[in-house]
């Protein structure tokens, strides 16, 4: 199985623990070590270790994700393999009630180690970070997209 082929069964046990909040059946994917890092956005974080990067995930979408209106893959979606890394590039949507939408670009990089995550890097577009803070500062009350506590 080629590592983009195990990066899309990846991403689709993400939807199914997102729906289910079974997020435990995402382990066989990633090392017990891994890192998982946000960068470019006001909640940017570095989470080590699969415990926590789990616990992560579960609150930021708890907290974020499920309380809006969630568009994943909007426009163009690119992937690509290099050497031991996955390159995704998609457009992400998020919009509440009845606010405008929030919109950015996001990279996803994945490195693999004997078939497992041990790295997973998102980064948001460039000028993202203001426009999400000013769009959280009108529409977010009550949202956390914080995988951890600052």
């Amino acid at each position: 199985m080629s590592l983009i082929e195990k990066f899309m069964e990846q991403r689709e046990m993400f939807e199914t623990a997102y729906e289910s909040g079974n997020w435990q059946n995402l382990r066989p994917f990633f090392a017990e070590n891994v890192i998982y890092e946000v960068s470019n956005i006001s909640f940017h974080c570095e989470v080590r270790g699969i415990d926590n990067f789990i616990s992560g995930l579960k609150r930021a979408t708890d907290g974020f994700d499920k309380l809006c209106k969630r568009e994943i893959n909007v426009g163009d979606y690119m992937i690509a393999q290099e050497g031991n890394k996955v390159l995704v590039h998609s457009v992400v949507r998020f919009a509440r009630d009845d606010s405008p939408p929030i919109e950015s670009g996001l990279w996803e990089i994945a490195s693999y180690e004997d078939g497992l995550i041990t790295r997973m890097i998102d980064v948001y577009d460039p000028g993202v970070a203001e426009q999400f803070s000013e769009w959280m500062g009108s529409w977010g009350e009550g949202l956390d997209p914080r995988y951890q506590d600052s």
